[in-house]
């Protein structure tokens, strides 16, 4: 439940949240600080609300991605896992790790992290370092020649056009982002954007998106 604040307290608020990031809420609410108080913590629930969602959606979506991707590595013919990028299509340097392009730059900071944090540097460890921009590179333009065989990943589209799955995960990146740093989310359409999660885990199974839906708190606060 979210608690009131009134203007007795609002110093509170201030002084730990400090006065400019309150500004906002406080233009927002015509300077009525108990509803600007009400705002900041709604944000804050509905922010970590979507978190919940979208946590069981960007792991389904990498493990979708990293399937498919192995899937495709293993059909032509090579060895070991994809994402160790031995034919250089990723952007791997073999003569210079410093000079890695993205995204396998990306692969090369993820092994360092599973090093630095005294684990074995298996696949599953790389692949819970990686970040979901990395994810979201396999599917944009930039990767453009994984495409369509990546297509296949997302069986629930009604096409096999790139952007259909490139655009609504790059929305999602923003509002990743967004949450991650503890922006104000209100501003943005946060409808939108939960239409966006269940549009991207449809395209995955449609039991997914079911499944997440029924766990998910984004519906009740936004009501």
């Amino acid at each position: 439940m979210i608690h009131m604040v009134n203007r007795e307290s609002w110093s509170f608020y201030v002084s730990h949240f400090s006065a400019i990031r309150l500004s906002h809420y406080l233009d927002e609410c015509g300077g009525d600080r108990a509803q600007a108080g009400r705002l900041y913590e709604w944000n804050v629930a509905v922010s970590a609300a979507i978190w919940e969602s979208f946590a069981y959606l960007e792991v389904a979506f990498r493990n979708a991605l990293n399937n498919r991707l192995q899937d495709i590595h293993d059909e032509k013919g090579r060895t070991g896992h994809w994402f160790f990028d031995e034919a250089c299509e990723l952007g791997r340097d073999p003569t210079d790790a410093h000079r890695h392009r993205y995204p396998f730059r990306d692969v090369w900071v993820a092994q360092r992290h599973v090093v630095g944090n005294g684990k074995a540097l298996t696949v599953d460890q790389i692949l819970s370092e990686l970040p979901f921009g990395f994810w979201h590179q396999m599917v944009s333009k930039r990767q453009l020649f994984l495409w369509p065989d990546l297509a296949r990943a997302f069986p629930g589209t009604s096409n096999r056009a790139q952007e259909t799955v490139s655009e609504p995960v790059g929305r999602l990146r923003v509002l990743r982002n967004r949450i991650g740093h503890h922006h104000r989310i209100w501003s943005s359409d946060i409808v939108a954007r939960y239409a966006d999660i269940q549009t991207v885990a449809g395209y995955l199974d449609a039991d997914l998106r079911e499944w997440i839906h029924i766990r998910s708190r984004v519906i009740g606060l936004l009501a």
